[in-house]
């Protein structure tokens, strides 16, 4: 049995090799995170934030605590959070002061009429959250010794026992971008994409992949009869073709068959697999 499965990417870029290893190991942690929750019987809406939260939080990725910072020195998030099951999603984009973008994206999605917020306003939207006490404060607290700058967006998709599937992005985004830029990361199929079907999470120079919508493309690709892998592979060689950047890509439908592709020198990957824990990771180097 496939099912559940996490597939969790730690960033595509010009990662140092002296730091794949480690971007290795906190992708591996997250998708333990993840597959725990799912083992428990619980939703794929639950691993997937919990796994992103991880990775949030361990201020070694290029999101959250370690994200890269931008021309003024400042921590500006983005990040999406996806239910395929009825493709309801929420956003947040280029806020501050908050550790954990990715449990605000949930409580757009599931607590208020909107999708998406930012900046000062996605900041209010957090306060409102955790006055309601739909999460507790996490202190985002000083920028650790992190390997961000090597890499790009975080994502995972998790697929829980009864086939539901949740898709996630969360970055900081370009090193020394421009105050109030938003890549690709909370656009709804661009950073992300999930449906009942199929999901896919991409990682790269996000005004490239916002041109061709590149997650969206690869769950169709998908939903149309091609081999998860084989879509993958199909979704980066169009990107590069209509792009000339570089991009990574992961994919999974909801019998737990994955796939993944890469143009960048590395992109750090977890996934596990079934009631066995079947785990497969790679640095899916070019």
């Amino acid at each position: 049995m496939q099912l559940p499965m996490i597939i969790v990417h730690g960033g595509a870029g010009k990662w140092k090799d002296e730091k794949i290893p480690i971007g290795m190991e906190y992708v591996d942690k997250a998708a333990e995170v993840g597959h725990a929750i799912l083992m428990k019987g619980g939703s794929a809406l639950d691993a997937a934030e919990a796994c992103t939260m991880f990775m949030e939080s361990c201020g070694k990725l290029n999101c959250g605590k370690g994200a890269v910072r931008n021309e003024d020195d400042v921590l500006e998030l983005d990040a999406m959070i996806i239910d395929g099951n009825n493709l309801d999603f929420g956003s947040v984009a280029a806020v501050k002061d908050v550790q954990n973008p990715i449990s605000l994206a949930r409580y757009i999605m599931e607590e208020t009429k909107y999708k998406f917020f930012a900046g000062q306003s996605a900041k209010k939207i957090y306060d409102e959250m955790i006055e309601s006490g739909y999460r507790k404060e996490v202190k985002s607290g000083a920028l650790e010794s992190s390997i961000a700058p090597d890499s790009d967006t975080v994502g995972c998709i998790a697929i829980d026992t009864k086939g539901n599937i949740a898709a996630t992005s969360s970055t900081g985004g370009i090193k020394k971008k421009k105050a109030g830029r938003i890549g690709d990361s909370p656009v709804m199929g661009s950073g992300a994409y999930a449906t009942d079907q199929c999901a896919a999470s991409a990682t790269g120079w996000g005004e490239h992949i916002m041109r061709v919508v590149l997650s969206r493309m690869v769950v169709q690709y998908v939903e149309t009869g091609e081999d998860p892998m084989k879509a993958a592979h199909r979704g980066m060689k169009m990107f590069e073709e209509k792009t000339g950047s570089e991009a990574g890509i992961i994919v999974a439908d909801n019998k737990g068959n994955f796939g993944y592709a890469s143009n960048a020198k590395a992109m750090p990957l977890t996934v596990i697999q079934g009631m066995s824990a079947k785990k497969m990771s790679t640095s899916c180097q070019k």
